[in-house]
């Protein structure tokens, strides 16, 4: 069996646990507001664009239960995977390295695990992906066509979640430090393809302006407005999140192969070396500056260690392979222990998920976040029989 057979065979394989095991617990209350979203389509909504809303009304014509509302964030995350798998595969030219840039992906206890969970971040999390790997043909071929792709799926980023909007800097970032790819900016395409995906974004404009500019006004708030916590406090929680959700010990791997590729794409005059390094580098600067003003959410960097994940089997292969010294076998072991550490956190999230095992604090509780909403709907049930048709329900938050 080829190394392409064998990991279209762990694909599907992965694919067919994730539908089955999605359906054994209860929706997050994240999940039930976007299910609500789903049972009257709009433009946009009140915090997001519509795009995750779309899927789980397209899921729904199939069934209604957990695994068919989570069945998109599912499919997501395996289109994810074979994009990476494609992308690590063409940049090493390997595809052993590319396997195993999807499996590192698929440990990570963030993409393993939430995965499971139906969020705008799944559609998110693909049509970045697929940006992503658009703009790695636009260097890599330097064909304009690739321009018509990368508007449109940068496009459909826009209409996933807001954030998606980080990839234009980012790229622009890229073309500005580029020598070769530079010439873009004076050419129409890269105009073209923001046009393009500005069209497909007017429907969320349209209903914002109908709407007092509601959403962008929340999430501008939202995102940005700083807080009374602290710098200090806000950047320190942000960043042990993050280092929690990518491994503890991995994260540091993904983030010094990063950086070292980017070093070996300007030694070795590779573009698409130091393209993917600007991608993750450049957004991962940005959350930095703003962890010190505001508290911000662990899966709002989601989209910075894309590009990071894809290069870190292949980088610290090379690595290997240019170093002699007796560090080589520290840093390669090293890497191999981190890996297993994250392996063994994902597994544990994916049992804590359906049957907690081990005592957590209250904040951290995974499943506090999912079970006992069916009991509170029998209570509400109960409560509204009395009242009349057309009663009002009021909450003190939007969700």
């Amino acid at each position: 069996m080829s190394r392409q057979s064998t990991f279209l065979v762990f694909l599907f394989a992965l694919t067919c646990f994730r539908i089955a095991y999605s359906g054994w617990f209860e929706l997050s209350l994240d999940e039930a507001y976007y299910w609500i979203w789903s049972r009257s389509l709009d433009f946009s909504y009140y915090d997001h664009p519509p795009m995750v809303a779309y899927m789980i009304a397209l899921a729904g014509l199939l069934g209604e239960s957990e695994r068919f509302v989570r069945a998109p964030a599912v499919l997501c995350a395996t289109g994810v995977t074979w994009i990476i798998y494609m992308l690590a595969s063409d940049i090493f030219n390997n595809r052993r390295t590319g396997f195993l840039t999807a499996l590192l992906l698929n440990i990570t206890l963030i993409f393993g695990a939430g995965s499971l969970m139906i969020t705008p971040d799944a559609p998110l999390s693909f049509f970045w992906m697929l940006s992503l790997y658009f703009g790695y043909k636009i260097v890599d071929t330097q064909k304009p066509a690739y321009w018509w792709a990368l508007g449109l799926s940068f496009g459909l980023a826009l209409l996933s979640k807001y954030n998606a909007a980080l990839f234009a800097p980012a790229f622009l970032t890229f073309l500005l430090i580029s020598r070769e790819n530079r010439r873009w900016l004076f050419r129409p395409e890269p105009y073209l393809a923001f046009a393009l995906s500005i069209m497909v974004f007017a429907p969320v404009i349209y209903w914002n302006y109908l709407n007092d500019w509601v959403s962008f006004r929340f999430q501008f708030s939202h995102g940005f407005n700083p807080d009374s916590k602290g710098a200090i406090i806000n950047a320190v929680e942000f960043w042990g999140g993050q280092i929690a959700l990518y491994g503890l010990f991995l994260f540091f791997f993904i983030i010094a192969s990063c950086i070292g590729m980017g070093r070996l794409g300007i030694k070795l005059k590779r573009d698409d070396f130091l393209y993917l390094c600007v991608m993750s580098v450049s957004l991962l600067a940005f959350f930095l500056l703003n962890s010190f003003m505001k508290r911000m959410e662990g899966n709002w960097a989601v989209i910075a260690y894309f590009s990071a994940i894809a290069v870190t089997p292949g980088f610290i292969a090379l690595w290997a392979d240019r170093t002699l010294t007796a560090k080589r076998e520290w840093v390669v072991y090293g890497y191999r222990a981190s890996v297993a550490l994250a392996v063994l956190l994902t597994i544990y999230a994916h049992i804590q998920i359906v049957e907690p095992v081990l005592p957590m604090p209250q904040k951290y509780e995974i499943s506090r976040r999912i079970y006992g909403w069916r009991m509170l709907a029998d209570e509400t049930d109960k409560r509204l029989k009395p009242l009349k048709e057309g009663a009002f329900i009021l909450a003190n938050r939007y969700q």
